[in-house]
């Protein structure tokens, strides 16, 4: 089997693990404190703060900007459901725009006509490994006082004009989620370059507390605390981080050289990370049947928004539509081997030269 997505994990996580166990200190501590550093040094930022998830970073992010009931906040039709979930539960509304067609990611010019009076944020998502471009987004935030809260999710290592994605806006997030470029395997991170702001996100995280060990609460807050069990697991995965950035860009490269109709496309200001290759066919769900007998795990990529049962509405979507038709997610990881990403593309040809 040629699975879809596998975390690289070895010895150097087993060591930090082992040494969370021998000094029997596995919830927040010094781990978690190293990783937040390393994180915000990566990202070049000022703070950054862990969380459980990606999704309850998004929430911190929403919160800490005083997002709340009767606010809008500007989301991508094309994204994972948490982006729009997250709006909603910091009590917002999420309001969808499209994507480009080559990037898949949102379509700058599109925002302004989604902007009402209630609107206070923007959520570039930068899907995919791909930055979305940074300059223009800028610019309209600029133009109508917006907020930039970025979901960062997909995007560590990422580059926009040689500047990390996830620092441009007020405030950034990430996932540490299995199948991410660096997993702690579940896992989150807050960025920002606002030492207040950061301070908000850390009483949310830690039910409203700044100071552990302290029964005095200022604020209304929860328990989205990581562990140092994971941040464990994140600081070995530092150390690998150049190499597994490389891999996923070489393992992508491949796909690119051996098969046509690749999706997203690179913009030539961003340095990506790959975070999934898409293939765009006109029968994904027959060619992913197809890989399956095969022994390739692939999987579809995310339905619009606007298609959720949950969020269910009208509109122009096409881009987000036709991706979603469409793509095909091929497998993707720093374990993969040059081999079977042939075998894979071997076995697409091969569906369609009997499809024939």
């Amino acid at each position: 089997m040629i699975r879809h997505s596998d975390p690289w994990l070895g010895d150097e996580e087993i060591a930090q693990l082992t040494d969370c166990i021998r000094n029997n200190w596995i919830t927040g501590g010094v781990k978690v404190k190293e990783f937040e550093e390393r994180i915000a040094e990566l990202c070049q930022v000022k703070r950054a703060v862990a969380c459980t998830n990606g999704t309850s970073a998004l929430f911190m992010a929403l919160k800490a900007m005083g997002i709340g009931q009767g606010d809008e906040v500007i989301v991508p039709d094309f994204t994972f459901v948490a982006s729009a979930n997250a709006v909603v539960l910091a009590g917002a509304k999420p309001v969808f725009v499209d994507v480009k067609e080559d990037t898949l990611n949102i379509d700058p010019s599109l925002i302004e006509g989604a902007v009402t009076e209630r609107t206070k944020a923007v959520m570039p998502v930068h899907l995919y490994g791909q930055s979305v471009d940074m300059d223009a987004v800028l610019d309209v935030a600029d133009d109508y006082g917006l907020y930039i809260i970025e979901d960062n999710a997909q995007g560590i290592g990422v580059t926009w004009d040689s500047v990390p994605t996830g620092g441009f806006g007020d405030i950034g997030c990430l996932s540490f989620y299995a199948d991410k470029t660096l997993t702690t395997g579940e896992g989150g991170m807050v960025l920002t370059n606002d030492d207040e702001t950061a301070d908000k996100c850390l009483r949310l995280a830690h039910q409203g507390n700044l100071g552990k060990g302290r029964y005095v609460h200022e604020t209304l807050g929860f328990n989205f605390r990581m562990t140092d069990l994971q941040a464990a697991v994140g600081l070995a995965q530092l150390e690998k981080l150049p190499i597994v950035i490389d891999r996923r860009r070489h393992v992508d490269q491949l796909y690119r050289d051996m098969l046509r109709t690749i999706r997203p496309k690179i913009d030539k200001r961003c340095f990506n990370v790959p975070y999934r290759t898409l293939v765009m066919v006109d029968d994904p769900e027959e060619l992913r049947l197809h890989l399956a007998e095969n022994g390739i795990e692939t999987r579809r990529v995310f339905c619009p928004l606007h298609q959720q049962p949950y969020y269910s509405q009208e509109g122009q979507y096409p881009n987000s539509v036709y991706a979603y038709e469409h793509g095909l997610q091929l497998p993707l990881s720093a374990a993969i081997t040059d081999k079977q990403v042939e075998m894979v593309c071997k076995s697409i040809k091969q569906y369609y030269k009997e499809s024939k």
